[in-house]
């Protein structure tokens, strides 16, 4: 009961704050990260799922692998997976994002051919290019994204967005890597795990975390045995 009145004071309140709280370029740090994030990007501070995400990939051995941050926002998942020795690379189909992940990469690390972004619709702008890791936060709402900024949060009305990354997935790995997906339970967890066994592909639970009112899952991306 608590867990419901919460969110629906994060809606109808919290959230209104945050979109004009987040309407300027904002400053955030995390792990000796120093970064910005840009008006209308995906803020690690204030949704859950960024620090989830970035404590589940700090107990991986990433060092010298190859890590693709799918949907990269601030660049926050590449950043820490870079800086234990991945070589990484971002994508995003904002510019804005990509600009701001390019930005925090810079200013925290320099130039490094370790480490490329990308303006991609998922995986439409990367050559056949198979990655030890996929790491992917993304939009799970169903609803057609009406502007730059919306594709953080909507896959489209009937999922295009799961449908396309599913279609993609098997020409960026091979059997020995690693796919992990956050989603949480305020979005439609069977819809999505749906689509992804219309692809022979299956959700496993690796992680669950609460954070205050919402339950975060992680999920490896295996083929289905089905």
């Amino acid at each position: 009961m608590m867990d419901t009145l919460h969110r629906r004071f994060y809606t109808f309140f919290v959230k209104r704050v945050l979109r004009r709280y987040l309407s300027r370029t904002r400053n955030f740090s995390l792990d000796g990260l120093s970064l910005k994030v840009y008006p209308g990007v995906f803020h690690p501070a204030y949704f859950f799922s960024s620090g989830v995400f970035s404590e589940f990939i700090k107990t991986l051995a990433l060092k010298d692998r190859s890590v693709c941050d799918v949907g990269c926002g601030s660049g926050i998942l590449g950043l820490i997976a870079y800086q234990r020795g991945a070589r990484v690379t971002s994508l995003d189909i904002s510019a804005s994002a990509v600009n701001n992940t390019r930005e925090n990469f810079i200013n925290n690390f320099g130039y490094s051919e370790k480490y490329k972004v990308l303006t991609s619709d998922l995986f439409s702008a990367v050559p056949d290019q198979c990655f030890d890791f996929i790491f992917i936060n993304p939009p799970y709402f169903f609803k057609d994204p009406v502007s730059e900024s919306e594709h953080a949060w909507y896959c489209g009305k009937n999922g295009e967005y799961f449908k396309q990354l599913f279609s993609q997935l098997s020409r960026h790995t091979t059997p020995s890597s690693k796919t992990y997906i956050i989603l949480a339970d305020n979005c439609d967890l069977a819809a999505i795990s749906g689509i992804a066994g219309m692809y022979n592909y299956s959700l496993n639970v690796v992680r669950e975390q609460k954070v205050k009112w919402e339950k975060n899952y992680i999920f490896n991306i295996t083929i289905s045995n089905g």
